[in-house]
């Protein structure tokens, strides 16, 4: 009887985590395909801006707004249920992923309008102006702050930061140590012994100018040997 109750209860854990699993990917898949709706919105209200470039430019260049905006709601969606494990991260891709959920809601239903030729509101007017492009500028604060709250990033800092001062107090030591007594005397010690090794060199060269071989007085002593300089 204990023998059933388990394995029911195993095909019970398997079956639900199966349904899980199910329930994920089709979230996945929905996400997707409003996603796609949104690049479509998106390119072709971005695409307007840039008729100045010419239309080769035009197009790429409205390909890379949309990758700014729809592929930074796709990396904050990965990386929230994925990668981020910091409160910080979180709350950032969090509060993060409803704005730009927010502006793929705007330009689909602007798109729309526009399509279907109905009026635009003065905020739609605003944001066909300056706000979608501003858009650019968020995404590039939100991955910062993504970044910048790394815990990786923010150990480095510290480590960095370690270091800094364990080799400020290192060198504050040094000053002061050259300032001791105990280095001056050390310092006037090599300079007598400097001193003494000088006068023995000076001592050696007038030896060997004065004294020659077969008791010569103006000899003088080279890398190859005896140089006579002159006879008595």
């Amino acid at each position: 009887m204990e023998n059933r109750n388990m394995s029911g209860s195993k095909k019970n854990i398997f079956e639900h985590d199966r349904a899980r699993k199910n329930v994920i990917f089709g979230g996945a898949a929905i996400i997707f395909c409003i996603t796609l709706l949104s690049c479509v919105s998106s390119f072709m209200i971005y695409r307007e801006g840039f008729e100045d470039m010419g239309p080769r430019f035009q197009n790429l260049l409205a390909f890379f707004s949309v990758v700014v905006v729809e592929g930074a709601f796709i990396w904050l969606v990965y990386g929230f249920t994925r990668a981020f494990s910091s409160f910080l991260e979180r709350a950032i891709s969090f509060f993060a992923m409803w704005g730009l959920a927010a502006v793929m809601l705007i330009n689909i239903i602007t798109h729309f309008m526009m399509v279907k030729g109905l009026g635009l509101n003065d905020f739609q007017q605003a944001w066909l102006a300056w706000g979608a492009v501003a858009v650019f500028i968020g995404v590039l604060i939100i991955v910062l702050a993504i970044t910048l709250a790394d815990p990786l990033i923010r150990l480095i800092r510290l480590e960095l930061k370690v270091s800094g001062l364990q080799q400020e107090t290192f060198l504050e030591a040094r000053r002061d140590a050259i300032k001791s007594e105990r280095v001056k005397e050390a310092i006037a010690s090599r300079a007598e012994l400097e001193a003494e090794e000088l006068a023995r060199q000076i001592e050696g060269q007038a030896t060997d100018v004065e004294s020659g071989p077969g008791g010569g007085r103006r000899w003088r002593r080279d890398g190859a040997g005896w140089e006579k300089v002159s006879d008595e």
